[in-house]
């Protein structure tokens, strides 16, 4: 398990602790889920073009979570995908995808996050220089 999941499951934990209820029995498993559905959304919106540039404006707050791509995506993959894998109720779900963006919001504006670490997570054949490139050229040449 990775850093930046670990961070995902805390910032999700804390946000989720104040909002709702989750049954003892499955708190794991929908941390996870939340985590993967956070990933996924990362991960699909570094593949697509102009993905990288949201990517580094939400990380680096130039972009509201509200109005952001990604946490539309990872709302729609936990509501739809991930909730139907692990058989969450109705209920649990609907819970759920309205605080995703808060848990996003969390997380990206976490100091524990590195920009690097961040690349390595979501990189996949030869995403890994277009975002060093972009990340180097908005966060004035930190990362060449």
């Amino acid at each position: 398990m990775s850093f930046l999941t670990d961070l995902i499951k805390e910032k999700a934990g804390e946000v989720l602790a104040d909002k709702i209820s989750i049954p003892e029995g499955i708190q794991e498993q929908v941390l996870g889920g939340i985590s993967d559905s956070i990933f996924g959304s990362i991960k699909e919106t570094a593949s697509k073009e102009g993905g990288i540039d949201q990517l580094i404006e939400l990380f680096t707050g130039r972009q509201e979570v509200s109005s952001s791509p990604v946490a539309s995506l990872a709302s729609n993959i936990f509501g739809s995908d991930i909730a139907k894998k692990l058989g969450l109720s109705p209920a649990i779900v609907n819970a759920i995808v309205p605080v995703i963006p808060v848990i996003i919001k969390k997380f990206t504006s976490s100091e524990k996050i590195d920009i690097n670490d961040l690349i390595s997570e979501v990189t996949s054949s030869g995403i890994t220089d277009k975002l060093k490139d972009a990340a180097g050229s908005i966060l004035g040449g930190f990362f060449k």
